[in-house]
């Protein structure tokens, strides 16, 4: 019985090499698509992604303290009249980061800027000093370009420098989520002589009485001044900015004093050609 059933299932196995043969004649058969091997696939160039920025390209951002910014009015109800809060006093504008810390340069993107970075306290700031005959004629061209949306600020290099270690949260490919210790510039809240210098300049902006121009402070030395080339040694320093794209060289002065009524123009002057310019 097993020599039978053993004959058996080899002439069956004759059988099915025989059928897969070809006949006498016949071409071989072809191997089906998914029987071809697939050709090796040509390797793509790894893509150089570095991109040249421009020498005249503004370098990043510019986070300070905002004391005073009076761009913005508080909220008014249907009828103009001005809405108060639980303790009476006005309610402002959520587009208003006055007594935060914000980027103003973020805020305005590529819109005309003029920058303004000042080493002297706002003590030292008034009407007839060069920084304030600035502050109030940028205010004044404000609403003239308001549809270019011109726009400018004072920022005050005085609270400490250094820097810390703050703990940011980042999340992975797989959208988990992970903690990363980086080092970051000190700010604001890192001074403790910070509200002394907050009162000068909120007493510089008042004085000046320009609500275009928002005052801040920042800390003397910074990665980022750095990067704006702002020098430890120079009072003022103004750069004037389109696009992300400085326009011409920034305007440096070794003291305050230097910011004549002549330069005063000439910053205003290519602020407004930058503009034109565009149009």
């Amino acid at each position: 019985m097993r020599t039978r059933s053993f004959l058996a299932a080899a002439g069956l196995l004759a059988l099915a090499w025989l059928s897969a043969q070809p006949l006498e004649g016949q071409e071989p058969k072809e191997p089906t698509r998914d029987e071809k091997k697939a050709p090796d696939e040509p390797k793509t160039p790894a893509l150089d992604l570095k991109l040249e920025v421009p020498p005249d390209a503004i370098p990043g951002t510019f986070r300070m303290f905002l004391v005073k910014d009076g761009r913005f009015e508080p909220l008014k109800d249907v009828d103009g009249k001005l809405l108060k809060g639980p303790t009476g006093k006005d309610i402002p504008s959520p587009k208003n980061r006055e007594g935060k810390i914000h980027c103003l340069v973020c805020e305005n993107g590529l819109a005309p800027m003029v920058a303004v970075f000042v080493r002297t306290g706002g003590d030292k700031v008034g009407p007839d000093t060069g920084v304030g005959k600035l502050a109030k004629n940028l205010n004044t061209l404000v609403p003239k370009y308001r549809a270019d949306k011109l726009s400018g600020f004072v920022a005050f290099l005085q609270t400490q420098p250094g820097t810390k270690v703050v703990t940011v949260k980042n999340k992975r490919p797989d959208g988990s989520e992970y903690e990363e210790k980086v080092e970051a510039d000190m700010e604001y809240p890192d001074d403790e002589g910070r509200d002394k210098f907050a009162t000068d300049i909120l007493g510089a902006a008042d004085g000046l009485n320009v609500p275009n121009v928002p005052f801040g402070l920042a800390a003397q030395k910074s990665k980022a001044l750095t990067a704006w080339g702002v020098g430890d040694n120079d009072e003022v320093t103004v750069v004037v900015y389109y696009r992300m794209r400085r326009v011409g060289q920034p305007f440096v002065f070794a003291k305050a004093e230097d910011l004549t009524d002549e330069k005063v123009n000439e910053i205003l002057k290519t602020a407004e050609r930058a503009i034109l310019q565009q149009k």
